[in-house]
């Protein structure tokens, strides 16, 4: 997610864009504002969430997170050279 790489100072004005982009979308779709409003917020939470387990993965600039397992090796996929069936 390109929001996480960014400073924290820079991201605000995305939050505003999301936030705006959700509003109208749920109001295309039939919402009321004020509903709108509510799940725009909430997308916009959401988001800010996904930014902070995004930062907290990451560790400290030395490389990733020491405290966190290695990604899984998902089977039949390009990783292993296996084939889906």
């Amino acid at each position: 997610m390109k929001l996480a790489a960014l400073p924290e100072d820079e991201r605000d004005i995305h939050y505003d864009l999301i936030r705006r982009s959700c509003c109208e979308a749920a109001e295309h779709i039939g919402q009321n504002p004020d509903v709108a409003a509510i799940t725009a917020n909430d997308m916009v939470a959401f988001v800010r969430a996904l930014v902070g387990i995004i930062e907290v993965g990451c560790g400290t600039n030395d490389g990733p997170s020491v405290d966190r397992p290695p990604p899984a090796q998902h089977f039949g996929s390009r990783e292993n050279g296996m084939t889906r069936i």
